[in-house]
């Protein structure tokens, strides 16, 4: 039976900040947590989008293409079982600053985790993903800095994305919204930089259980000692 109260997620960001980009979990098995999210695949090779219980990546090229479950692994992801009885609200004229005060303080979000998904028209879209890397890995700052921008003028879209609303959850997340975006014909998305609400429903869906994975697999992980100021600031920056 589908929990919709649990949102789940592999791996922490402060692993990712600290170039722990090894994947340790394979899509597939992702997939058995929920039909909705957003994450990344090894050497951060996808902006990863869980839509539909599809996995679907975006790559530095941009083209979307559909995940290989059996084989591709994520190093990071949050997922969930997405609640398609929600109510949902239409929202017109709204830049992206706007979209997420009216969300966080309309929605009463302060202290929780919430999945974010918006389904219609967008405008001025600029979203980004990053090279492939190979190991030795660099830290995710570095990444960032490389990383490859795609703009839509107009776009019919839908919006996949979470909400961790304080400050309480840094390190194994980051406060604020992480969105990612992908397109009714599947030609355009990646992680949300910026954009416009022309006209499009937005559901929100909020969780009473949160469940982190932690990466045991991963050889780096259990040993390290992350240095928690310096990753803090990094997300702030890249996230």
């Amino acid at each position: 039976m589908k929990d919709l109260t649990k949102a789940y997620q592999h791996g922490t960001l402060a692993q990712i900040m600290d170039g722990q980009y090894d994947g340790t979990i394979l899509l597939k098995d992702l997939l058995e947590h929920g039909d909705f999210g957003i994450g990344t695949t090894t050497g951060i090779g996808v902006e990863l989008i869980v839509l539909d219980g599809v996995a679907y990546g975006i790559p530095s090229s941009g083209k979307v293409q559909k995940m290989d479950i059996e084989h591709e692994k994520a190093p990071f992801a949050n997922i969930n079982y997405f609640d398609q009885k929600l109510k949902s609200e239409t929202l017109i004229n709204l830049d992206s600053d706007s979209f997420q005060k009216k969300v966080e303080e309309e929605y009463k979000l302060k202290n929780v985790f919430a999945a974010i998904r918006v389904h219609g028209e967008f405008t001025n879209v600029l979203a980004r993903s990053a090279d492939k890397q190979e190991k030795p890995y660099p830290p995710f700052s570095k990444v960032a800095a490389g990383q490859h921008e795609f703009h839509a003028d107009s776009l019919t879209a839908t919006m996949v994305g979470v909400l961790f609303s304080s400050d309480v959850w840094k390190g194994p997340t980051a406060a604020g919204f992480h969105l990612h975006i992908l397109s009714d014909d599947r030609q355009f998305g990646g992680h949300l930089l910026d954009f416009k609400i022309k006209k499009a429903d937005l559901q929100v869906q909020i969780f009473q259980d949160f469940q982190l994975h932690l990466p045991i697999e991963n050889p780096d992980f259990r040993p390290t000692q992350l240095d928690l100021e310096t990753l803090k600031k990094a997300i702030e920056k890249t996230e």
